[in-house]
């Protein structure tokens, strides 16, 4: 249900900025894209448990914008999901899954880079909202305002085909500890600081109109 949800939101987006926005149609590029994201720990609270999410494979969608009047600068809409399984660090050892857990970013922010020639380099960043949507049965899924840093190369094939490369942080905030991951006032997990990182490299096909 959470995937097709997904792809309706991207569908309506693309659908909806092409229509309301003709002005962008000669400086708009899609992006799909199939990434690794890795990291993603904090302690538990309350056991004083090391906790983390799997490093998986991970996919999504950029939506790029050229700014009006300036053709180093892009608007950026991005919008991935990762699906990983939470785990208790033990050491050398690794405990089994508390749970499995969908993590999706919704972000709007910028890129600023070369605007010329078939190799083009850029950075990013971006701001937005984590959605973390946990399996259990009951468990309420959890929203966090959250940012990104990074940066990669275009490679242009033609006029209307590339290549995009880039890596980027996360931060998810939490804002000193609180529960996650809960049913009925119980939670699963009490987090124990602010900021929760994870590192991403992505690969995707840009196509350009």
């Amino acid at each position: 249900m959470q995937q097709r949800l997904f792809h309706l939101f991207v569908g309506i987006l693309i659908t909806g900025m092409a229509v309301t926005s003709p002005v962008w149609a000669a400086d708009f590029e899609v992006t799909p894209f199939a990434g690794y994201t890795m990291g993603g720990d904090f302690q538990d609270a309350e056991t004083g448990q090391s906790l983390s999410f799997n490093d998986t494979s991970s996919y999504g969608i950029m939506l790029d914008f050229r700014q009006a009047g300036d053709s180093d600068s892009w608007i950026e809409v991005y919008l991935s999901r990762q699906q990983t399984k939470l785990k208790a660090d033990q050491g050398l050892f690794v405990g089994n899954p508390l749970l499995d857990v969908d993590i999706e970013y919704y972000h709007l922010g910028g890129t600023y880079g070369q605007s010329t020639g078939k190799i083009r380099p850029f950075v990013v960043g971006t701001f937005g909202a984590t959605h973390m949507v946990p399996q259990g049965t009951g468990l309420n899924s959890e929203t966090k305002f959250s940012l990104s840093l990074g940066g990669g190369v275009k490679l242009y094939l033609t006029e209307h085909v590339g290549l995009r490369l880039d890596a980027r942080w996360f931060g998810t905030l939490f804002n000193g500890s609180g529960g996650v991951f809960c049913s009925n006032g119980a939670c699963l997990v009490t987090v124990q600081g602010d900021v929760l990182s994870q590192y991403t490299a992505n690969a995707g096909i840009i196509l350009a109109f």
